[in-house]
């Protein structure tokens, strides 16, 4: 038994279905409201595109360069920071005065040949003076300087640096003799006074590595001769600036000849008044410490 179909449902039904001729005629309306893209637009988009890469990537590269600023900035203020703390050191009144003179002394020929002979010798714990005696790399320094050091450098007024092998070192003299090996370089040498003949007011050179500085020339006088506890041997007190890190320096008289070599400094009294001095033991008590090592060929003048 078939359902009758009712008009209402008939014309619901046309009414949704599309006839061929409305639907090219809508088909045409919509085609006419479409955007054009022709061959420039698609140019135009793709500059478009670029740009914007462009721009974020300077940004990017921007951004970069600030990081990099700001971390040189932080370097540098960490620097400045902690070498503020070295600044009473480097620029008090003595510091100053002995750079000056420094700098006028090794104007003069001699004093700026002696400065060669001058080494910085260093090891795990810091650094001290030492001068070489022999062309082939005999040193002296003191028996404090490499005390129970593991490694002892030695570094060159030329820069080089080398490993040095201690020879000997006397505690109750607070002596000590290196050996470097240069290989066939002849370096300088300052020859040795052999004899303890000085004079009370004799002037002398001091050349050293006080404080931060190397090879720092200074002249003084020989104040006296004064008993030092723990030294075997009267000391040499000197009237001269002497610092931190001269230990070791040779004490050069007026014929370019080490006649003492440096070890510490003290308050002592001389004539009635007291003094800041510079202590060294003579040059003759180093004489049978290198007898005993042997086949040291000291530099004549």
């Amino acid at each position: 038994m078939s359902t009758p179909v009712r008009r209402g449902d008939l014309k619901d039904r046309e009414e949704r279905e599309d006839r061929p001729e409305e639907r090219k005629e809508r088909e045409a309306a919509a085609a006419e409201h479409e955007p054009a893209y022709d061959e420039a637009d698609l140019v135009q988009a793709d500059e478009a595109d670029e740009e914007e890469d462009r721009i974020y990537f300077e940004r990017k590269a921007r951004t970069r360069r600030r990081l990099k600023k700001a971390i040189a900035v932080f370097v540098v203020a960490a620097l400045l920071v902690n070498g503020l703390a070295f600044w009473p050191m480097l620029y008090n009144g003595q510091a100053i005065r002995f750079l000056v003179k420094s700098r006028e002394l090794s104007r003069n020929e001699a004093v700026a040949a002696y400065k060669q002979a001058v080494v910085v010798v260093g090891t795990d714990e810091g650094k001290g003076t030492g001068f070489l005696i022999t062309p082939d790399g005999y040193i002296v320094t003191n028996h404090h300087v490499i005390e129970g050091a593991k490694n002892v450098f030695v570094r060159l007024p030329d820069g080089e640096n080398y490993i040095a092998e201690v020879k000997a070192s006397e505690a109750g003299l607070d002596l000590a003799v290196l050996k470097i090996d240069p290989g066939d370089r002849q370096l300088d040498a300052l020859p040795l006074e052999r004899t303890n003949d000085w004079r009370e007011g004799e002037p002398v050179y001091i050349i050293g590595n006080p404080l931060m500085f190397t090879r720092i020339a200074n002249e003084g006088t020989i104040a006296g001769q004064i008993p030092v506890r723990g030294l075997d041997v009267p000391a040499l007190a000197l009237q001269a600036p002497v610092y931190k890190g001269n230990s070791g320096s040779p004490v050069i008289n007026a014929d370019g000849k080490a006649i003492a070599v440096v070890f510490a400094t003290a308050e002592v009294e001389l004539d009635g008044e007291k003094r800041h001095v510079g202590l060294a033991v003579s040059v003759a008590h180093l004489l049978p410490v290198l007898e005993k090592i042997g086949g040291i060929h000291v530099a004549k003048q």
